[in-house]
């Protein structure tokens, strides 16, 4: 029981530092460049709002998504998630840098096309990992895609092994935004269903916010971590995407 709690804090701690380390370039280009007289005078939460509504957060975004395509271990939706809670207009916005982000991380990983054995080597990746991947690309083609928003596996996992199977970039990438943006839908979907409950307890208390997600998110990269370990079936099939998967092969045909 101590090992397991010494564990999830140590993973905790880990994460929170990886976070804050990657965020501070470029909240503090923000502060040397961008920062007006009348906004140091803000509170912190009003001053991580104008941060966010500023060129530095969409490059803070591009790179987020960039680097879970090839070697970050944070999901972009943790960053844009906290942004629903966030009194600032320019959401949708942000999305296309994500989106921008994830197409040259792709691509990036298209053209340096590392060796399959390096993969696993990559931070919170399984060699499990990579054979489930190697296994529903094998059954699937490149509709094995479908698997990965709610399957834990790293997308940069699907990305560095998908030049092994010498599948069209454009076609790859297409079909990836697809699966990625339905994530993005249905976790909206959810935190607009809570969003009326937790707003009161979450309106501009973001360094709290940011501490929980983070919390939460680093217990569930070690679930899934751990979950992905030597005891893993490879071939089990999730019978919620086994339809959608046998549909779309139709169409492959």
């Amino acid at each position: 029981m101590f090992d397991t709690i010494l564990k999830i804090v140590g993973n905790y701690l880990v994460v929170q530092i990886c976070i804050i380390l990657f965020i501070l370039p470029f909240y503090w280009l923000y502060r040397r460049n961008y920062v007006q007289d009348g906004e140091v005078k803000v509170n912190f939460n009003r001053h991580l709002e104008y941060f966010f509504t500023s060129k530095y957060a969409n490059w803070l975004v591009f790179f987020w998504a960039m680097g879970e395509a090839l070697i970050w271990f944070v999901i972009p939706e943790f960053l844009l998630i906290l942004l629903i809670f966030m009194r600032i207009q320019r959401k949708r916005e942000l999305l296309f840098y994500d989106i921008y982000g994830t197409a040259i991380g792709t691509l990036i990983a298209f053209v340096i096309h590392i060796p399959e054995k390096l993969i696993d080597m990559l931070p919170y990746v399984q060699p499990n990992m990579v054979l489930q991947v190697r296994h529903w690309f094998n059954a699937h083609g490149i509709f094995g895609l479908v698997y990965q928003p709610f399957s834990g596996v790293p997308y940069k996992v699907f990305t560095h092994l998908a030049p092994h199977y010498h599948y069209f970039f454009l076609t790859f990438l297409i079909f990836a935004v697809i699966v990625r943006i339905s994530r993005y839908y249905v976790i909206y979907l959810f935190l607009s269903g809570i969003y009326p409950v937790l707003h009161k307890y979450v309106y501009r208390n973001y360094i709290r916010l940011f501490l929980v997600a983070t919390f939460i998110f680093s217990v569930l990269l070690l679930k899934v971590y751990t979950s992905y370990g030597p005891n893993h079936h490879i071939g089990y099939i999730y019978h919620e995407l086994k339809l959608l998967i046998n549909t779309a092969s139709l169409y492959r045909r």
